[in-house]
């Protein structure tokens, strides 16, 4: 790895964009699925806590959900920087192919765990990534 981040290459810019462009949309697709699941689980834990209250029940109305993570303006950053550079391409070291390209970013994980509780697109992900 030591290699790697020493390195940096040309890559065109367009290239870039697209494939920068492509991540965006995958990760409001994973989004938006996650929001709408959570909006499911959240409604179904407030139905349970309802039904207890209404029978006379006391309940903790604490709630443990985690709610979606969106990384979209990463996204728009990156993309508005290379919308405004000027040359035909762009200079990357290994750290940026990784987050650019590959769509591997330092908070990728963590936003994978988190949405994969509603979304089945970020669940898929997770059983890729752990095989």
């Amino acid at each position: 790895m030591r290699v790697l981040n020493s390195m940096k290459i040309e890559a065109d810019k367009v290239e870039v964009l697209v494939t920068l462009r492509e991540n965006r949309e995958k990760h409001q697709k994973i989004v938006q699925e996650a929001r709408v699941g959570y909006l499911k689980a959240a409604r179904k834990e407030l139905e349970i806590r309802l039904k207890q209250l209404e029978s006379g029940k006391i309940v903790a109305l604490h709630f443990s959900l985690a709610t979606p993570r969106d990384n979209t303006s990463v996204y728009d950053t990156a993309i508005e920087m290379l919308v405004l550079h000027q040359q035909k391409t762009v200079t990357l070291d290994s750290e940026q192919v990784r987050s650019l390209i590959q769509d591997q970013w330092d908070w990728t994980r963590d936003w994978i765990a988190t949405n994969a509780q509603y979304s089945q697109t970020a669940r898929a992900m997770r059983s890729d990534n752990d095989d």
